[in-house]
C-alpha cells in the first residue's frame, strides 16, 4: 500500500516536472527493491515515454549535419507521391522501406516530418521494449533495468546519429526486437527479421549471424572452435562483397544494397559520426568483458547477445585497417547490443554489481546532460534547460 502512493506521488510529479518524476520514481523503486510487474511496467512506461517525448521535439530542418532532408530519406518520400506503386517499391533501394515511405507519404498528407520523427520515436519504443522485455526474462534488480535503459536514451552517441542514420537505426531496434523474442520466448519472428533486412540492408549482417547456432550456446569447447569459425567467415564474407555483388546485379534493391556495402569498404561514413581513435580501446575493453561474462555466466540467456558482442568486437579489430567504412557501421551498431550485455556483469557479485551499474547510470547520464545542447554541432533540439522544464502538457502541445 506504502509503495503504491510513493508511485502515486511519483506520477503526479511526473505530469508536471516529467524528469523529476522519474528519479523520484526510480528512487522509490530502488528502495523498494522488489520486482513487481504493475511498478516495473510503470517505470519502463515512464522512462521510454520522456525519452520519446524528448525526441518529439527534434528540429527538422535543411542544412543540418545529418541525412535525413538528402536524396535518399526526404527525397525518396517525395517521389511517393509522383510515381506508381509497383515502381515505387520495386525501384529504389530496399522495398520495405519503400513500402513505409509510400504509405507514409499518403496517410501524413506528405508530411515528412510527421513521418521520419514518427521512424525515431518507434525507433526508441522498440529498443527500450525490447531491452525491457529481457530484463524481465531476468533476475535482475530494478537498478539493471535503470542502467539497461540508459544505455539507450542518456547515449549521446546514439540520440545524435539517430537522426543521421535513420534506416538503420530503425532495422536494427527491429532486429534487437526478433533476437529478444527468440531469447526470451524462443519464437523466431522470421517475417520481421527479413523486413527489417529489406528497409536496410546492413541489417542482412545480423541476419547472417542468427543463423551461426554456436553463437546461441555457451563459447567453450567446441563452440569456441566454431566461434572462431564464425569470425574467419565473417571476414571471407565481407572479402567476397564484390563477387556477390555482381550475382546480384540484375535485382535492383539487393544490387543497390550490396554496393552499399563493397563502397563502405574504404572510407568512414563521416567524420561527424565516427572516430577511428577510441575503436581500439573500446573493443578491446568489450571483447575482455565478453570472456569474462562467457567464463562466468551460467545462464543461458546471456549466451547470445554476449557472444554477438564478443563477434561485433573482434570484427572491427580485424577490419579496422582495412574497411574503414564497414567498420564503422558495425562499431556504430554495437549501441543495441550493449544494454543486452553490459549491466549484467557482476551480476553474481551484488555489491559489486549495485555500484557497478549506478556507475553506468551516472556516468551516461551526466555525459548526456553535459553534451546535450552541443550534439552534433547543436540546433537539433531545444536548449536543455527549456526542456527540463517542460511538463507532459508542453511536450504534447
Amino acid at each position: 500500500m506504502l509503495l503504491r502512493f510513493f508511485i502515486f506521488i511519483s506520477l503526479a510529479i511526473f505530469l508536471f516536472f516529467p524528469i523529476m518524476g522519474i528519479l523520484t520514481f526510480i528512487m522509490v523503486k530502488i528502495v523498494y527493491n522488489k520486482r513487481e510487474k504493475f511498478t516495473d511496467n510503470l517505470l519502463f512506461g515512464t522512462i521510454t515515454l520522456y525519452a520519446c517525448l524528448v525526441q518529439a521535439t527534434r528540429i527538422w530542418k535543411p542544412g543540418q549535419p545529418s541525412d535525413w532532408y538528402n536524396e535518399g530519406y526526404w527525397g525518396l518520400f517525395q517521389d511517393a507521391g509522383i510515381t506508381p506503386f509497383f515502381t515505387y517499391i520495386f525501384g529504389f533501394k530496399e522495398p520495405v522501406w519503400n513500402l513505409l515511405n509510400y504509405f507514409g507519404y499518403h496517410l501524413t498528407s506528405g508530411n515528412y516530418y510527421i513521418f521520419i520523427n514518427g521512424i525515431t520515436i518507434i525507433t526508441i519504443f522498440i529498443t527500450c521494449y525490447s531491452i525491457f522485455l529481457f530484463w524481465r526474462a531476468t533476475n535482475a534488480d530494478t537498478l539493471t533495468l535503470v542502467a539497461s535503459l540508459a544505455l539507450i536514451v542518456f547515449f549521446s552517441e546514439y540520440i545524435s546519429n539517430l537522426n543521421n542514420i535513420t534506416r538503420q537505426s530503425f532495422a536494427l531496434s527491429i532486429v534487437m526486437y526478433v533476437f529478444t523474442i527468440r531469447i526470451t520466448k524462443q519464437k523466431t519472428l522470421w517475417f520481421l527479421l527479413l523486413s527489417a533486412c529489406f528497409i536496410h540492408t546492413f541489417a542482412f549482417i545480423y541476419f547472417i549471424l542468427f543463423l551461426i547456432k554456436p553463437l546461441h550456446q555457451k563459447l567453450d569447447g567446441k563452440n569456441l572452435k566454431r566461434f572462431m569459425y564464425a569470425v574467419l567467415g565473417l571476414a571471407v564474407f565481407f572479402m567476397v562483397l564484390p563477387f556477390i555483388g555482381r550475382l546480384v546485379s540484375g535485382i535492383g534493391f539487393l544490387a543497390y544494397g550490396f554496393s552499399r556495402l563493397e563502397e563502405n569498404t574504404t572510407g568512414a561514413l563521416d567524420d561527424t559520426v565516427f572516430n577511428m581513435t577510441p575503436l581500439y580501446v573500446t573493443s578491446s575493453l568489450m571483447i575482455i568483458i565478453c570472456i569474462y561474462m562467457i567464463g562466468k555466466t551460467k545462464e543461458k540467456i546471456f549466451n547470445f547477445y554476449t557472444n554477438l558482442l564478443l563477434v561485433l568486437m573482434t570484427a572491427c579489430l580485424i577490419l579496422a585497417n582495412t574497411s574503414e567504412g564497414l567498420v564503422s557501421r558495425l562499431y556504430i551498431s554495437r549501441m543495441y547490443i550493449l544494454p543486452f550485455v553490459l549491466p549484467y556483469l557482476l551480476l553474481d557479485k551484488k555489491i559489486l554489481h549495485t555500484f557497478y551499474t549506478w556507475a553506468i547510470v551516472l556516468f551516461f547520464g551526466s555525459h548526456f546532460l553535459m553534451g546535450f545542447d552541443s550534439l552534433r554541432g547543436g540546433g537539433f533540439f531545444p536548449a536543455l534547460n527549456s526542456l527540463l522544464s517542460y511538463s507532459i502538457i508542453d511536450f504534447i502541445l
